[in-house]
This record gives structure tokens, sequence and C-alpha cells, in this order.
């Protein structure tokens, strides 16, 4: 089953003067959008059409790392087209949990969370994240912290790829 005429928004966590969570040189940002951009390739090669909110290690111009997200939710509701789905891309905390996220309370968002997590081997979490709470571009929405940033594995391009084979077949799968 191809993804031909579902669309997405790929949120790649943090950027620019907000580096997000650090382990050495290792940066949350630089792991992020290393690792939306294999997802995007791998969603387009399925027939998908994929928005991103960011390609570059930018901001959104916020004066601390809330009102940034809060730029970053403004922007996605202003700029970015209706969509499929929402998929917002991070790294946990040493201990934090992994997997996909979805808002609490909503029906269809944790079903597209559970679809991923199934793949993954994980189970989907529910949270509050002003990226998936008050976001209004697509109706499925998840947030997934893809590891734990004090794990070398996420330096690697061929495990980046391999796990984003776990996210596209839980997309696949849920569609």
């Amino acid at each position: 089953m191809s993804l031909s005429g579902k669309s997405f928004i790929i949120d790649p966590g943090h950027g620019g003067k907000y580096d997000g969570v650090t382990s050495g040189s290792r940066k949350e940002k630089t792991v992020t959008l290393n690792f939306s951009n294999i997802l995007k390739n791998k969603l387009e090669a399925e027939g998908a059409k994929v928005y991103m909110t960011r390609t570059t290690d930018k901001d959104f111009g916020g004066t601390n790392v809330d009102d940034d997200i809060n730029k970053r939710v403004n922007y996605i509701n202003q700029n970015m087209p209706a969509v499929s789905a929402l998929i917002s891309i991070h790294v946990n905390t040493y201990k934090g949990r992994i997997g996909p996220f979805y808002q609490e309370g909503t029906v269809a968002s944790k079903a597209f969370a559970q679809a991923i997590a199934k793949e993954y081997g994980t189970v989907a979490h529910e949270g509050n994240f002003a990226i998936l709470r008050d976001t209004t571009r697509a109706s499925q929405k998840t947030l997934i912290e893809i590891g734990q940033i004090i794990e070398g594995w996420l330096d690697n391009t061929k495990d980046l790829s391999s796990t984003a084979d776990f996210v596209v077949k839980g997309i696949k799968n849920h569609f």
C-alpha cells in the first residue's frame, strides 16, 4: 500500500538557538533535523506529499524556548496546508519515555500514535504539548521521542534510517 494522496507536516523539534537536550556534542536539534529529512524522503518514496517546518538549523524567533514553541505553532497554523497528519520529532532526556505521544482526549491522534508505537516496539503515551494541542492543520498528530540523547545510534545515518522505516510502516498500517 502506498501513501499516495496523503500529506504530512514533519516538525523537526528545536533549532537555532534552542538546542533541546544535549549529550556531549550531540544536540537534539541536529538529530531531529537529520531524522526528519530521512523520514521525509521515505514518505515521499511512498507517494506522500511532505511539508517541513524547518529544513535548516533555525528557530522561530521566540524570546525563550516556550515563546519559540508558540511561534512554531503559529507558523504551522498560518503557513502550512491542511494535511493527513502532523509528526513532530524529538529526542528525550536520559530516562525519558520513548515513542509516540498523542494529545490527551484525542481519538484520531491516539489511533495514529498507537499504529506507530506498535511498529516502534513501544506504547503510545498521552501528553499535553503545544505542538499537538494548539496546531490546527491536521486532525491526527503525534510527537515522537525517537530515543534518549545519550544513545550513540542517534549519530548513525543507517540506524536513523532503520528507525524511520518503523515509523513509515506504522503510518502505512494506520492509513
